[in-house]
């Protein structure tokens, strides 16, 4: 289940001083959308604490040198949406959705059997005063609470993936690593689901017991399913898990 990462809700006294600074840039016709905004394609190193900030102001850093980010897609936001918006989650994944199946060379079925996921970030609040409105994207690869510097080549080719990138679970509470390193389960399925109306809890163990039996190779088998809002951008992938011996 993809987590949402990046542009959490930004301080409420912060914004207000922010959207108060703005208009008066805008009033002197300052006002700049794209200001600040990083180019797609731009690398950096971010850490994990960094990807639950609503900005990152770290430097890009040389793409052929160890990155843990790169940016694939940078969009202006929509006149009627605050970055403290609960709707905020939607445009960001349908903004990101599309750019990281197009830059891993997959569908989104074919990504979930990977750890690669999705950071957010929008404008400081000092770019913002100058007009600021866009939202960027930003692939990762995660193990775990770690970032793991992504590969030269993003694309993922054929079935089988790489170890280095592929979906496992691991330790008791089961989070997300590749499988390169140590682990318990592999993705080895991602089944699309039909249906509009998000499912209950109970629904989906449900699902997930009766689908995955059939897709998975061992006794013992896991599932996840997408969050309520990845469902309503149009992840209908249920992933299976089959138990490893590693």
């Amino acid at each position: 289940m993809t987590r949402r990462l990046g542009a959490g809700a930004i301080a409420a006294a912060l914004l207000t001083t922010a959207l108060t600074t703005l208009a008066t840039s805008t009033a002197a016709g300052a006002a700049d959308p794209a200001f600040g905004a990083p180019a797609v394609g731009q690398c950096s190193a971010v850490t994990a604490p960094e990807i639950e900030l609503p900005s990152y102001t770290g430097a890009p850093v040389d793409c052929a040198a160890e990155h843990t980010a790169q940016v694939i897609a940078v969009a202006q936001m929509p006149a009627d949406l605050a970055y403290e918006d609960k709707g905020l989650a939607r445009f960001a994944l349908e903004t990101c959705y599309p750019a990281q199946k197009e830059v891993l060379g997959s569908k989104l079925a074919g990504v979930r059997l990977t750890a690669y996921d999705l950071a957010y970030f929008g404008p400081t609040a000092e770019q913002q005063a100058a007009g600021a409105r866009w939202l960027r994207c930003d692939l990762v690869l995660r193990s775990d609470d770690t970032l793991l510097p992504l590969p030269a080549k993003l694309d993922l080719g054929r079935k089988p993936y790489a170890k280095g990138v592929s979906r496992c679970l691991a330790g008791r509470d089961f989070h997300v690593t590749v499988c390169s390193e140590k682990h318990t389960f592999r993705a080895t399925a991602a089944l699309k689901v039909k249906g509009k109306a998000y499912r209950s809890k109970k629904a989906w163990t449900e699902l997930g017991t009766e689908r995955c039996r059939d897709v998975t190779r061992s006794r013992t088998y896991r599932f996840s399913w997408p969050s309520k809002v990845s469902w309503k951008v149009g992840d209908r992938s249920l992933v299976c898990y089959t138990q490893t011996r590693r």
